[in-house]
């Protein structure tokens, strides 16, 4: 590990790690079994909620490609929290959207937030290690990608027997605060940050 996290150490920067990796299928499968009620109580088409799942998609990659040269310039941690934070309030807001063109706007706003948490993962990732031990680590947050999808839909299924979708969407908000409250012990990776203009040939 080339920088040294003294408030996790080890294993407590691959728990955080992982866990911000979780994002993308957790924002995306956690409310699938939601989308028939969600037609019902919205009244309106599935073609206009499943929009829901495509414009996060399009946006997500999107983002990927902004935060990235971003936390390049300012580090790693601000890009982290900022982007956290619009994840939070845009999980919020989808909680209590009263229409379905409103929730698409939610959505598209957590999905470029979310997007700066895988973003600053793998950077982290790429900043603390090295070779065989990189692969090692890139190998444990990939498994998250694989293993959240299987889970996230029961887990949904679970909140939808008990409470409305909306529900699911104020749990995506409280991991997102988990998120942060974890990521705030993070320290800084980045050792050299690029000087120069954010637009390169």
């Amino acid at each position: 590990m080339n920088v040294e996290q003294k408030y996790l150490g080890n294993v407590g920067t691959l728990v955080v790690l992982a866990l911000i990796s979780a994002f993308p299928p957790l924002s995306t499968d956690l409310y699938l079994p939601a989308l028939p009620h969600m037609i019902e109580t919205l009244h309106t088409s599935q073609s206009q909620v499943n929009l829901t799942l495509s414009a996060f998609f399009i946006f997500f990659a999107g983002g990927l490609l902004f935060w990235g040269p971003l936390s390049e310039k300012y580090g790693r941690k601000p890009v982290l929290t900022i982007g956290l934070f619009i994840y939070i309030a845009a999980s919020i807001l989808c909680a209590y959207a009263p229409n379905v063109g409103r929730l698409i706007g939610w959505r598209i706003l957590q999905a470029f937030g979310g997007s700066a948490a895988t973003a600053v993962a793998t950077a982290m990732v790429k900043d603390m290690y090295d070779g065989r031990e990189r692969e090692q680590v890139m190998a444990i947050l990939m498994s998250m990608v694989v293993i959240a999808p299987i889970v996230a839909p029961v887990i949904g299924a679970v909140v939808l027997k008990y409470t409305s979708w909306r529900a699911v969407f104020l749990i995506l908000g409280g991991f997102g605060i988990v998120a942060m409250l974890a990521a705030s012990l993070l320290q800084e990776t980045l050792e050299k940050r690029y000087t120069g203009i954010m637009l390169r040939d």
